[in-house]
């Protein structure tokens, strides 16, 4: 397992990798814990499902593009981020932070090729 997390108060958010078998499961969550969000990556091609009214595509969708060069495993990842009242600024942070993330998930999956 692997873990950490991005931000503080408002934009803090908690990252979780956990393998199964080859694969692994990825848990984007912050604020009040929900599900919001999931993307199914497999042989290079993922898909997406979002809960109505929720943005939490904008977090999964970058992830989900860079885990396709690694055929060989499968990834569920699965994000709910909800923050009452969040200003503007604080979701560009989160969005900001996630790019940092990606890069470190990024980093953690090469490692283990």
């Amino acid at each position: 397992m692997y873990k950490f997390s991005l931000g503080c108060g408002n934009t803090e958010v908690d990252y979780e990798l956990s393998q199964m078998g080859k694969d692994y499961r990825i848990s984007i969550t912050g604020g009040m814990i929900h599900i919001g969000g999931v993307a199914l990556v497999s042989m290079g091609n993922y898909d997406l499902l979002s809960v109505e009214n929720h943005k939490e595509y904008e977090i999964i969708e970058p992830l989900a593009q860079k885990l396709t060069k690694y055929t060989e495993n499968t990834f569920l990842i699965v994000a709910g981020i909800h923050v009452d009242n969040i200003t503007l600024n604080e979701i560009k942070e989160i969005i900001e932070n996630n790019k940092i993330a990606i890069a470190m998930i990024d980093d953690y999956f090469s490692l283990r090729r």
